[in-house]
């Protein structure tokens, strides 16, 4: 039974930017990445992609990914949790498409804007989305399996980080206790192939989870590093910095990366 994290996985991620940057990082949504304009570099586990206006690359659950693009570049991100999506959750879990990318239809484009004209409040609107892409790939794609059993153990370990990345306590120990394999074999896995490893999964987890914080203009940067599981200020600047390429307080005045 595939659990569903709590914090990190109870929203619709969805962002549109420019010249975007992000350094190497996991979740346990599906994610896509439309290419609105321009070229973007995109790395999914150690494999390296170029994709041009009007396609999209699929990320799935736990692969690790990263990309950037070049001034020119604008894309549109969209990402979920696979369990929202009953009728392709057991079809999907533990599977990749080959190739990891599609085209784009006109409909595509007229869903994005829609979405952006609602300032991306309108949850249905992305939903419908991810459905339409989705069909497209499993209409012009491979499914591959890539279950096993080193599969499974990196699955569950992401699970329990994500549920407990804000808690200071959270360590390789207690995953891979949680997980059912020792913490040298689990330290493996969680490096293996270019991953990156326990304490990349734990600090991507909390950026993400203070950049939100800090975009809701709710909390001071020191309660967002404290609510996001940062030990200090030092650390959380320098590990959102690395990330975001720009500095939490660049976020809290309303600046852009």
């Amino acid at each position: 039974m595939i659990e569903v994290e709590e914090g990190f996985s109870n929203y619709y991620y969805c962002e549109q930017l420019k010249s975007p940057f992000f350094a190497p990082h996991c979740h346990s949504h599906i994610e896509f990445v439309f290419v609105t304009n321009g070229v973007l570099d995109i790395i999914i586990e150690n494999k390296t992609l170029q994709i041009s206006t009007g396609l999209v690359a699929v990320i799935m659950p736990y692969q690790v990914h990263s990309y950037s693009g070049n001034e020119e570049c604008s894309i549109f991100i969209l990402a979920c949790p696979i369990e929202y999506f009953h009728e392709y959750r057991q079809m999907l879990i533990g599977k990749i498409f080959e190739p990891s990318y599609a085209k784009t239809s006109e409909a595509h484009k007229i869903m994005i804007e829609e979405i952006i004209k609602d300032n991306f409040s309108d949850d249905l609107k992305k939903k419908s989305l991810i459905y339409y892409t989705i069909s497209a790939f499993l209409s012009n794609c491979k499914i591959i399996d890539t279950e096993t059993f080193e599969y499974e153990t990196y699955r569950k370990a992401v699970v329990y980080i994500s549920t407990h990345y804000t808690e200071p306590g959270i360590s390789l120990t207690k995953t891979a206790f949680y997980t059912g394999v020792t913490p040298s074999h689990l330290s493996h896995v969680l490096n293996s192939n270019g991953k990156p490893g326990f304490l990349g999964i734990v600090n991507s987890l909390r950026a993400y989870h203070a950049k939100s914080l800090l975009e809701q203009k709710k909390l001071s940067i020191s309660e967002v590093a404290l609510e996001s599981g940062f030990g200090s200020i030092r650390n959380f600047n320098r590990i959102f910095k690395e990330y975001f390429n720009c500095n939490p307080r660049e976020i809290a005045r309303h600046e852009k990366c």
